[in-house]
């Protein structure tokens, strides 16, 4: 039979152990798993026999273009291809007589290119820092991509020019920190998970997207760039998705209001308003946070918006926490709020929040009730509790109940 699963991990961290030739020749392996290998040392001229491999992951190995040339040409079989920081490596061609499904690619140097002769086998697709080459191509189709995975990736500005066209049965769409999304345009009737994610790279660059997804089921928007709200318009038929909003928030000593910022999250809420809302936010030190105008003009310009979960970091420092919280409750009406902040701490903080919101337009005028909830264990989930026999210290919770309109006698 013969060894059918072979794997060598050699973590010496800069120094790469030099892989023998057997290892190359031994035709019932199915699975290859090399880390750690110098594998310069095999010549284009050796003989290679993986005739039956299927699986291949390399993983911090030192190698040349010609070798990963000679030994990919001698995997028929192979469906499986991790390429892991291969030093060395500049130039990645899959040819068309491979049936490969499963591509996943990541290295240092983002110079590295990588091109599909036939793209047509390939089911899932994950790709860090590098160039690829007929991604987009108008005679490229990626008639059985399930899945679309890319880091650090440069998009050309026809990326997204008939998308569904080339990507036809694409269910999953992740992109991170990629060049390209600016502005864009996505029509696509396939896919149902859509995550975005702006970092550092993209701060200053607010990206404005039309999204018609009809049947997406999931979305979800990270910005680690302090403050970067993006301008969209959701079109879907759907009415049971989930979206997940992901925002840091400062500000700077130079921005004197922050009502803009405040606008720019209700009309992203309300873009997402036929969806479950997570809204996770972070906040930095605001130690002078000012609303340019009175609390009831800011209020009567938005509807607030129905949000599921509303959780906050890092937000209950004297004297921005009740600020923040009244900007909030004016943009949005969350049904559930977490804080990481031990449970004294947050019933203290909401405790004394509550009694300072007076006034005709004050949001606690259609705050119904609001009752506290612990977390035991997983499997018991969340619980309610009175405050008097609140323990210390579960992970807490308020569930917030919203009257829709006001009473005339209220």
């Amino acid at each position: 039979m013969g060894v059918r699963s072979f794997s060598f991990i050699y973590g010496l961290g800069t120094v790469f152990f030099p892989l023998p030739l057997v290892v190359f020749q031994s035709e019932s392996l199915v699975e290859l798993h090399l880390q750690g290998c110098d594998l310069k040392l095999l010549k284009s001229t050796d003989s290679v026999m993986l005739n039956n491999l299927q699986t291949l992951r390399l993983h911090c190995v030192e190698i040349k273009d010609e070798i990963f040339e000679k030994i990919i040409s001698s995997c028929p079989l192979i469906d499986n291809l991790d390429l892991f920081t291969c030093i060395g490596l500049k130039s990645i061609k899959l040819h068309k007589h491979h049936k490969i499904k499963s591509f996943a690619c990541s290295v240092d140097d983002d110079q590295t290119i990588i091109e599909f002769e036939d793209p047509q086998p390939l089911e899932s697709v994950r790709i860090q820092n590098c160039l690829t080459r007929y991604l987009r191509h108008k005679n490229m189709h990626f008639t059985h991509l399930k899945s679309l995975d890319l880091y650090r990736v440069h998009l050309p500005a026809e990326t997204f020019d008939n998308f569904s066209s080339f990507f036809p049965c694409l269910s999953e769409l992740i992109l991170k920190s990629c060049d390209g999304l600016k502005e864009f345009r996505l029509l696509s009737s396939s896919i149902k998970r859509l995550t975005i994610k702006m970092d550092q790279i993209n701060t200053g660059k607010r990206m404005k997207a039309f999204i018609d997804t009809p049947n997406i089921l999931y979305f979800e928007y990270s910005c680690d760039g302090e403050g970067l709200l993006p301008s969209i318009k959701f079109t879907t038929t759907s009415n049971k998705w989930k979206s997940k909003i992901n925002l840091c928030y400062k500000l700077k000593p130079s921005d004197n209001d922050a009502t803009s910022w405040f606008i720019k999250l209700n009309k992203l809420l309300k873009a997402l308003s036929q969806s479950h809302i997570t809204l996770n936010l972070f906040c930095s030190e605001c130690k002078e946070l000012h609303i340019n105008g009175s609390y009831g003009g800011f209020y009567k310009r938005f509807k607030p918006v129905v949000v599921e979960y509303f959780k906050l970091f890092r937000c209950l420092s004297p004297p921005s926490g009740p600020v923040i919280f009244n900007c909030f409750f004016r943009i949005c009406r969350p049904r559930y709020i977490h804080m990481d902040q031990s449970a004294n701490k947050l019933v203290e903080f909401i405790c004394n929040l509550i009694p300072k919101e007076k006034g005709p337009y004050s949001w606690l005028q259609y705050l119904e009730e609001v009752s506290i909830e612990f977390h035991e264990t997983i499997e018991d989930g969340w619980n309610w509790v009175q405050t008097t026999s609140l323990p210390e210290p579960p992970p807490i919770r308020f569930r917030l109940t919203w009257r829709k309109k006001l009473s005339k006698f209220t």
